[in-house]
């Protein structure tokens, strides 16, 4: 009986680590989008994280949306955006190629911040006109939605361009 025991054990433990090893080669969902003003519905936010999670799958890189009511305890938009990207760790540590789109409605403000790595293709003159001319015509009607999908949608295009593939961080 014991021999039995053993055998029985033995065989259910390669099951599961076939089982465990063949689920391994699914993604995990990740979490992309952070709705701290509630402004965006379930649809809303699954469109937006299945944009981003895509884009890390083609790309590596990781973008990340905030939406905040204020920028507590800093006093920019500036500041509380790279406080935000440090603590989130975005982007991939030998690339620093993530995004953080902040927006907040209340404090009427938005900025796209980058690591080091994507800031060498995602300029601050792109991300400005990407504010400027994709995003902000959409906020001035109250669409928000419409003006994060359309400016992240602007970032995912350009960043998935060849040219603008993003490789190891020079230091």
């Amino acid at each position: 009986m014991p021999i039995l025991i053993k055998k029985s054990f033995t065989l259910i433990c390669i099951i599961a680590t076939v089982i465990i090893t063949s689920c391994s080669s699914y993604t995990i969902a990740k979490r992309f989008v952070f709705d701290n003003e509630y402004i965006l519905d379930s649809v809303q936010e699954a469109r937006l994280n299945s944009l981003f999670n895509d884009h890390e799958i083609k790309t590596t890189n990781q973008i990340v949306l905030m939406t905040t009511p204020s920028f507590d305890p800093d006093s920019t938009i500036e500041n509380f955006s790279l406080r935000t990207f440090r603590l989130m760790g975005i982007g991939q540590k030998d690339k620093n190629n993530g995004v953080l789109i902040v927006f907040s409605s209340n404090m009427r403000q938005v900025r796209i911040a980058t690591g080091y790595g994507t800031e060498r293709v995602l300029t601050d003159s792109i991300a400005k006109d990407i504010i400027e001319s994709v995003m902000k015509p959409h906020f001035k009607e109250q669409k928000y939605f419409e003006g994060i999908w359309r400016g992240s949608n602007a970032i995912t295009n350009f960043l998935e361009r060849p040219e603008n593939k993003i490789t190891a961080a020079k230091k």
